[in-house]
């Protein structure tokens, strides 16, 4: 059995007996909208980041084939899983494609147990990932968040997830 999924499994059965319903409290957060513009996504944050919004210019871009610009929309005091977090909201060449939530290395059973509860077991899991792909998602353990992305990010992605070798 692998680290997450006896983790995940025993977390899962401490959270749906003490009255949290884990399948209930993960999923994509609303705001997220794939292919959005930058106006359109800061429209969407509007009220849901208690601390502040940014946007600011990413150079050198890390997304892959950006041919105009990569901009991050910052919104501290987002709310997801429970607590209000930062999230950063990536956009390349004006279309959402990748979205990353900070949490604390303390959130990491019970997002991860969430996780699985709610999409099923990790495809994949490495020293950097646990990642479900079906869902375009993924833990990440350094530093603790979680990631969101586009279908067009797949193959720029999905190498990241394989497993270490032996």
């Amino acid at each position: 059995m692998t680290r997450s999924r006896s983790v995940a499994g025993a977390v899962a059965v401490l959270l749906t007996t003490s009255g949290w319903a884990v399948a209930d409290t993960f999923h994509q957060p609303e705001p997220i909208r794939w292919g959005a513009s930058t106006t359109e996504i800061e429209r969407q944050l509007e009220g849901k980041c208690a601390n502040g919004l940014v946007v600011r210019p990413i150079d050198p871009p890390f997304l892959p084939a950006v041919e105009t610009a990569q901009v991050q929309v910052d919104c501290d005091g987002f709310e997801f899983m429970g607590a209000p977090r930062w999230a950063e909201f990536v956009i390349g060449d004006d279309r959402l494609q990748m979205v990353w939530i900070m949490v604390e290395k303390e959130d990491q059973e019970a997002i991860v147990a969430a996780m699985t509860a709610a999409l099923g077991a990790p495809a994949s899991e490495n020293d950097k990932y646990i990642a479900y792909p079906q869902a375009r998602t993924a833990w990440r353990f350094e530093p603790p968040e979680v990631l969101f992305y586009a279908e067009e990010l797949d193959s720029g992605i999905l190498p990241y997830f394989e497993p270490d070798e032996p």
